[in-house]
């Protein structure tokens, strides 16, 4: 705009104001479409911050683990088993009775059937021997979970099998799990 300094004033506004013309012309939004589609991507934007600060998302982990052994049944009624998993060590003490987890049992024809139900208890399994020296700098640890099972079902046949178990670690708001994942 302000380039060569011997072109007179007079030149150099109307090289200023041609191009703010020109600017004004790109940024008009003149047809009735064009306005409704700001006004949908404005309503779009809202909608999503409103999310952000107000909805809420699941965080859950998933593990692989073994069925040892049923457990005892509870006084409401309800029957228990008891499933050895691999949790990462900095995970592991955020589990908590009362959660809310699923069994999916590996079956033989590759169907999976889920069986819900919430935690009861979680205990360390030791390791024993030379292997009890390193279980503090393990990035790893053996937990029992016993899981309270909301629906009733031959739990003999569970024994020994492999399943995943999928625990819910609770609800936030999703800027809040972003905030998490940057720290």
């Amino acid at each position: 705009m302000f380039n060569n300094p011997f072109d007179s004033f007079h030149n150099i506004v109307a090289e200023a104001k041609e191009e703010r013309e020109q600017l004004d012309r790109l940024l008009t939004i003149s047809t009735p479409r064009e306005r409704l589609l700001v006004a949908a991507i404005a309503l779009f934007l809202c909608i999503l911050s409103a999310w952000l600060f107000f909805g809420s998302v699941s965080r859950s982990i998933a593990v692989d683990g073994v069925v040892v052994e049923q457990g005892e049944n509870a006084p409401d009624g309800r029957r228990s088993v008891q499933v050895l998993v691999w949790v990462e060590s900095d995970i592991a003490p955020r589990i908590e009775a009362g959660m809310p987890a699923m069994i999916e049992p590996d079956t033989a024809d590759g169907k999976t059937a889920a069986l819900g139900g919430e935690v009861r208890t979680i205990s360390a399994v030791p390791f024993s021997g030379g292997a009890a020296a390193f279980e503090s700098a393990a990035p790893v640890s053996l937990q029992r979970v016993v899981i309270a099972l909301e629906e009733s079902v031959d739990l003999d046949s569970l024994a020994g099998r492999k399943c995943r178990i999928v625990i819910e670690l609770g609800r936030q708001s999703p800027i809040a799990l972003f905030r998490m994942r940057r720290s």
